[in-house]
């Protein structure tokens, strides 16, 4: 399993648990409304906390026990750069490295040090024996010295801390990573971006009948303007989530890797499938979210029927900072109408094999969903 990120979500989630309670030092500079979400841009946090009552953010930089001190320090250097795009850095160390030697001290007295008396930099830091998913407990050995001024170049937040997926298929991705990497060699001074000329591409193979969706048949788009900004909003933001693209469109390492696969086993094939779902679990972090489902399904009794447990998971996600509510959404969620709670990443899932179904669907009357931790742990030994 990718213990660095779920350990790092688990302390970000006691974070939020120590701001909503009004925990000292936390309440005298976040309000209860703060929760976790992403940035996928670069220098890309662990995690990000957002306050959006007092507008606020705090990017915070996680690093795993049994590291070296050059690791550590590393991470301190990590911490104090994420002020130029964040109002806070928040570095989170154990607190001895990989030699025993007392590295969070260090850190500490570092941070000390006149020069950086008043920088908008935490340390968190924590008990390498005993930190543990389900004992994320940790020592606020440095607070943040409150910052006057915004951050230089804010960074830009998604709106959840995981991927969000709306209908493109395996064809329509791969499709689209080609046309990146033609328009990444393209002449500088060309128009827009490299995005932007991608998904012009496709949208005309789309509008031409040549392109097909997830289920083979041909993907069929009404050619409005309004449409088409729709359906690139979704398609480009779901590349750049798990890590294929940069917000311009650009191809990182990931994506050519990607790209690469489905070049030479064809779109359709399961190795490209496989790329996707990889990506999916780890860049665009689906792979929290089963966790958190897993320790919600952990906490009720009686399973009740799918509207009333996606309501109840909504309300546990929310209350452990994961989730934002939008309060449209969630209406929808009891009316069961398209914009239904997860409803499109059910889907998703059960296209890239991550959830056991049941006949058409993949709520299991009590018992609620069943992830296929057998292929999970496949996929993730393999992406290493």
């Amino acid at each position: 399993m990718n213990t660095h990120d779920i350990l790092a979500f688990a302390i970000a989630q006691e974070a939020i648990r120590r701001v909503a309670t009004s925990s000292s030092p936390w309440n005298g500079l976040f309000s209860a409304t703060s929760y976790i979400t992403s940035s996928r841009t670069w220098p890309v946090p662990d995690f990000v906390i957002v306050d959006p009552t007092n507008a606020l953010t705090i990017g915070a930089e996680f690093k795993p026990p049994q590291q070296s001190k050059r690791e550590y320090l590393t991470g301190l250097g990590q911490a104090v750069a994420y002020t130029r795009d964040f109002h806070y850095g928040m570095l989170i160390v154990p607190t001895i490295a990989d030699d025993g030697y007392p590295i969070a001290s260090h850190v500490a007295s570092v941070l000390a040090e006149p020069p950086f008396a008043n920088a908008p930099v935490g340390l968190l830091t924590y008990d390498p024996a005993t930190l543990s998913p389900m004992s994320p407990g940790f020592l606020e050995s440095r607070f943040f010295v409150p910052r006057t001024g915004a951050p230089t170049s804010p960074a830009a937040l998604d709106k959840s801390f995981f991927a969000k997926w709306r209908e493109m298929g395996p064809e329509e991705m791969f499709l689209l990573l080609s046309y990146s990497y033609d328009e990444m060699r393209v002449s500088i001074s060309a128009a827009g971006t490299i995005r932007d000329r991608a998904f012009n591409m496709l949208w005309n193979a789309i509008q031409a009948g040549t392109v097909h969706h997830w289920a083979g048949g041909t993907r069929n788009y009404q050619n409005s303007a309004s449409n088409k900004v729709a359906v690139s909003k979704n398609y480009r933001n779901f590349l750049f989530h798990i890590g294929w693209t940069e917000a311009d469109g650009r191809l990182t390492r990931e994506g050519l890797e990607a790209l690469h696969v489905g070049t030479l086993y064809a779109s359709g094939s399961q190795p490209f499938v496989d790329s996707i779902a990889s990506a999916v679990l780890l860049a665009g972090k689906h792979l929290i979210l089963f966790n958190a489902i897993l320790s919600f399904q952990d906490t009720i009794g009686t399973v009740p029927s799918e509207p009333d447990w996606l309501t109840q998971l909504e309300d546990y996600l929310e209350m452990k900072g994961l989730l934002k509510r939008n309060p449209a959404r969630h209406a929808a969620a009891v009316a069961l109408s398209s914009r239904a709670f997860l409803k499109a990443e059910k889907q998703l899932w059960k296209n890239l094999g991550l959830i056991i179904p049941r006949g058409s669907r993949v709520f299991h009357p009590g018992r609620g969903f069943i992830f296929d931790w057998s292929r999970i742990t496949t996929l993730i030994q393999n992406a290493r």
